[in-house]
């Protein structure tokens, strides 16, 4: 399959397939890099902008410097080989570079290695089943770097249970997905856990934010603790990946989704209709 996506290393393009990298690249040694997922809804990019800024904030916390006009041509031109898909993404990753020797100190200037692919994606809205996992991931899950380990054992150990997907929790307040943002209805409005270090700045999260007040459907960024799980009425992800997906029910906890949420269904529909109007404008 990987020799029909395209890819593109250091500026070449060429099937994912051929692309050969370096043992010693800092991204394989140490995780240290950074990247981001890009949407493309039939061939365009959706808040390719706000991407690129999140970027830039990434690579600043890493003082990694890099001409962001040349990421973005690469973005641009590996999104225009999936321009025939419905839905679709772009995968890019920047590490610091390579090291002639592993090094923990960067004791020479290296080149900032890009790397990046296109593929397809198929979103669904169709409920999924979730776990409750305790968050053990470093303290700046608010830089989208490459370093997932802690993400990677939760959902894998929700996803031998039987699960799609796993709820983190620590200090006992909600605080994200694996691999994307949460919200939630409860007592009639809808909440999601305001940003903090150890949560990523969604920009799904914003746009489905920005949905919403535009329909003048307020929603609370605050601490949302774990007991708030005993009287919500739906729970759902945000991701670039997922749109927007609810929960059908928690594993190891007694939430079942209330199919006669009216409150969902017109923040997804509030969604959808955004990601139609932006397209309009852009």
């Amino acid at each position: 399959m990987s020799n029909s996506i395209q890819g593109v290393y250091q500026g070449s393009f060429m099937p994912l397939n051929e692309i050969r990298v370096s043992p010693l690249s800092r991204a394989y040694t140490f995780s240290d890099s950074i990247y981001e997922v890009i949407p493309y809804y039939s061939g365009k990019p959706l808040c390719l902008d706000e991407h690129i800024d999140r970027f830039k904030v990434s690579a600043d916390f890493l003082k990694i410097e890099l001409d962001f006009s040349v990421v973005r041509k690469e973005i641009e031109q590996l999104g225009g080989s999936v321009e025939n898909h419905t839905n679709a993404y772009v995968y890019y990753q920047i590490s610091r570079g390579v090291d002639s020797l592993r090094s923990h100190i960067v004791k020479e200037k290296l080149i900032p290695e890009r790397f990046g692919y296109a593929g397809e994606v198929t979103l669904s809205t169709d409920p999924i089943l979730a776990k409750l996992n305790q968050d053990n991931r470093w303290a700046h899950c608010n830089i989208k770097t490459t370093s997932l380990l802690g993400n990677v054992l939760n959902m894998n150990d929700a996803y031998g249970d039987g699960c799609n997907e796993t709820i983190l929790i620590r200090d006992n307040k909600i605080v994200e997905g694996g691999a994307c943002n949460i919200f939630m209805t409860y007592e009639n409005e809808i909440y999601t856990p305001g940003l903090e270090e150890n949560i990523l700045p969604g920009v799904t999260r914003e746009f489905f934010i920005s949905s919403l007040q535009k329909k003048n459907i307020n929603v609370k960024q605050v601490d949302c603790p774990v007991s708030f799980l005993d009287s919500v009425s739906t729970i759902w992800f945000t991701s670039s990946t997922r749109g927007v997906q609810p929960i059908k029910s928690i594993l190891n906890h007694g939430y079942e989704m209330d199919p006669n949420d009216a409150l969902f269904r017109n923040a997804k529909e509030a969604f959808t209709n955004s990601i139609k109007d932006y397209f309009q404008d852009h």
